[in-house]
């Protein structure tokens, strides 16, 4: 699916094109039913901050509040006009259980842990008829528990943007952040058909390339080959060196390519990682076995091994290059 950004982003049009034109065409976009009534997003950092713009970016017309545990996102959300209100948690929550009952879809932008102490704290307030969707990057037991702790009349479904920044807080948002990425869903028999259309449409609103669904315990495994441990090796690899800063000097692209994700949210992915531990592990093992077989061909100078090596190595890759372009081109709906 061609997603609206993609045809009509500011960066395509000529700088001919009317101002009230633009404008004009914005706020005839047609908004989703899920979209509809208020939308509420918990925690106003980076992944917060860029749905609030990505969203006030389709529609100037869907009406947005927030919470956050500070003060100073709510002051520039609405200063920004990103958003009509806001609450700071836990200092008003009163003002917090008010916004979470009127709102008709909630997007809880937090840490796993501070998600459940919220929903402990909270979820009594919501109404029936509303679905509160969670971005965090493990699912697992969280989704059965949040699910539990919902009010008759109140769905939970997890999902997972594969995208992200080296940054955090709500100034480093970009409403553009999700263009051509992947929407992953994690349903579960509690979830209605039409709990999970809205949530493709949501994903279309975004501008994501493509939407996939995973049971919530599948998703962790695979997000621990494919999210954390890169993670890991960039950090690992940060501090396998012991010889002096002269590396500085011989930092190429590679490098850097590699390393990019080593300036890490120490608070954030230590949580990530020890609670996914299991998962973790295994990739981690599994990684080993390949560095082991790697040391071996190089300690016995095996020039013919270490070719079919690399070889297979980019052989995947470039199958994995492949199977993204297909997927690509095959629209966004994808399971």
């Amino acid at each position: 699916m061609t997603s609206w950004k993609s045809g009509m982003d500011r960066r395509n049009w000529t700088a001919n094109t009317n101002l009230e034109v633009i404008t004009m065409m914005i706020r005839k976009r047609k908004i989703p039913q899920i979209l509809s009534g208020n939308v509420l997003i918990v925690g106003l950092g980076l992944m917060g901050g860029s749905i609030v713009r990505s969203l006030k970016e389709y529609s100037e017309d869907i009406h947005i509040q927030a919470v956050d545990i500070r003060p100073d996102p709510i002051e520039r959300a609405l200063r920004d006009a990103m958003i009509e209100d806001g609450a700071v948690e836990p200092e008003e929550p009163e003002k917090t259980e008010a916004l979470l009952g009127n709102s008709r879809l909630v997007v809880l932008s937090m840490y796993p842990a501070g998600m459940m102490r919220f929903l402990v704290e909270h979820a009594k307030a919501l109404r029936p008829g509303t679905i509160v969707m969670d971005i965090c990057g493990l699912k697992g037991d969280f989704v059965e528990e949040a699910q539990r702790l919902m009010p008759e009349g109140v769905e939970f479904i997890g999902a997972h943007p594969m995208a992200g920044r080296e940054k955090v807080g709500y100034e480093n948002g970009d409403g553009e952040m999700f263009l051509g990425a992947t929407f992953v869903l994690t349903p579960t028999e509690r979830n209605t058909p039409e709990t999970v259309s809205a949530m493709y449409d949501l994903a279309r609103v975004l501008g994501f390339g493509r939407v996939r669904e995973v049971d919530p315990m599948e998703h962790d495994r695979l997000i621990a080959y494919t999210s954390h441990l890169p993670h890991v090796m960039a950090s690992v690899l940060m501090q396998a060196w012991h010889g002096g800063d002269d590396v500085k000097a011989f930092s190429g692209g590679s490098f850097r390519d590699v390393t990019r994700i080593a300036d890490i949210n120490e608070n954030l992915w230590t949580e990530l990682f020890m609670m996914n531990s299991q998962a973790l592990t295994e990739s981690l093992r599994d990684f080993m076995i390949a560095l082991g077989e790697f040391t071996s061909l190089m300690e016995a100078e095996d020039r013919e091994g270490l070719k079919r090596f690399l070889k297979k190595s980019g052989d995947r890759k470039r199958e994995w290059n492949r199977e993204i372009s297909r997927s690509e081109l095959g629209g966004a709906h994808g399971k």
